[in-house]
């Protein structure tokens, strides 16, 4: 991630997985209900812009389990029981001394193609801090709505609707965008706020993946931290950066995936507010590399 933490404007497939709900069911298979998934990413040392605000080391962590019931041939539910992890060694933060933070995530998705040549994806669930389970506090409830149009052979069509809500704040955004095999062996995506890609596959299972990737969650999605300092009782923070990342992919037919790579962060900010969602600051952080790892099995 880029130095500090994920969350940005527009953020990549990998920010909207399924730690946060968003996701896009890629593993929905009628023979293999059950699909276990984890990622890991850390950051190497940021420098805030201000220099008594030292350097931040940021790291998170995140897995799923899900079943998926087939109400019939074109039509599915799947059920997501999920953990999120995320590491902020900030040192000299000014406003609480929080530095680990647990998620517990729980999300029902409705898969459809009973329209001809669309696929939708109907999503709900809600992500809260698995410490304390302090559901009127800390919980965050999202929600999606997501279309694809096979327009062609080559490319398909995305249209829909996402968003979150929770800990006094809410945010929205419209889903458009294309995805396009210009190729034999090239892919194109670009789809707003989800995912902007491009892949090269060397063979069936072999590829390699450039894209652009964001950090922290969906954009300004909050958080609640404790062990506040100076009068900060459970401050209300978010945090914001992207960057862009190279990844070295492989896949095993329906069963298996795994991708490792690295990238850089660009760095962003980290905005912190008050229990009661007022006077909020912004803290500016540089640049730094990052590193990250996924495994998928499906069965």
């Amino acid at each position: 991630m880029r130095v500090s933490f994920l969350l940005m404007t527009l953020s990549t497939a990998s920010a909207f997985a399924g730690e946060y709900g968003f996701s896009a069911y890629h593993f929905v298979d009628p023979d293999r209900p059950w699909h276990v998934e984890g990622r890991y990413r850390f950051v190497g040392q940021a420098e805030f812009d201000h220099h008594r605000h030292g350097h931040i080391h940021y790291s998170d962590a995140d897995g799923g389990v899900y079943y998926t019931q087939f109400l019939n041939d074109e039509n599915s539910l799947t059920y997501e029981l999920g953990y999120d992890f995320l590491r902020l060694d900030w040192k000299k933060n000014p406003r609480f001394t929080q530095t680990n933070f647990h998620y517990l995530i729980g999300s029902i998705g409705y898969v459809s193609t009973t329209l001809d040549r669309w696929r939708w994806i109907v999503n709900a669930g809600f992500s809260v801090d698995a410490t304390r389970l302090d559901f009127a506090k800390s919980a965050v409830g999202h929600g999606m709505l997501w279309g694809r149009y096979h327009f062609a052979d080559c490319c398909g069509v995305h249209v829909g609707i996402l968003g979150w809500y929770g800990v006094e704040n809410g945010h929205a955004w419209p889903i458009f965008g294309f995805d396009w095999k210009f190729w034999e062996n090239w892919k194109a995506t670009f789809v707003f706020p989800c995912d902007y890609s491009i892949n090269y596959a060397f063979n069936d299972n072999w590829s390699l993946e450039t894209a652009y990737s964001g950090f922290g969650g969906p954009y300004r999605y909050p958080r609640r931290a404790h062990e506040g300092r100076k009068g900060y009782h459970d401050p209300i923070f978010s945090v914001f950066a992207n960057g862009a990342e190279l990844l070295l992919k492989y896949k095993f037919e329906h069963l298996f995936r795994a991708s490792i790579g690295a990238g850089w962060n660009f760095g962003g900010w980290i905005f912190i507010k008050d229990q009661n969602n007022r006077h909020g600051k912004y803290f500016h952080f540089d640049g730094a590399p990052y590193a990250q790892a996924n495994l998928e099995f499906t069965f």
